[in-house]
């Protein structure tokens, strides 16, 4: 079992993706896979956000920020969206500060 995603890990965007904005969503292919993938306004912006490396409870904030969610509800869905492009190999997590 991989371990979760929590906040003080660092994600970090690989570079074997190319993205594109479409109608202020974004549509990415892995390079390695051939996977296409389309993410939705929110997730386009989380996307926008990792373009630096940045902490998953920095990554929060501005969220909440931004956005009208419940804290709770915010890091369940961000820490499952990051857990879901970190197994496609699209990030890398590292501990550490934001860099």
């Amino acid at each position: 079992m991989k371990p979760a995603i929590n906040g003080d890990e660092v994600i970090v965007r690989t570079k074997e993706v190319v993205s594109t904005d479409l109608d202020g969503e974004t549509v990415m292919m892995s390079i390695d896979k051939g996977m296409y993938y389309g993410l939705d306004i929110i997730a386009t912006r989380i996307w926008e956000l990792i373009e630096k490396p940045l902490s998953v409870s920095a990554l929060c904030n501005i969220l909440l920020r931004e956005f009208e969610v419940d804290r709770d509800l915010c890091q369940q869905d961000v820490h499952r969206f990051l857990s879901e492009l970190k197994d496609d190999d699209l990030i890398k997590v590292v501990d550490g500060p934001d860099q």
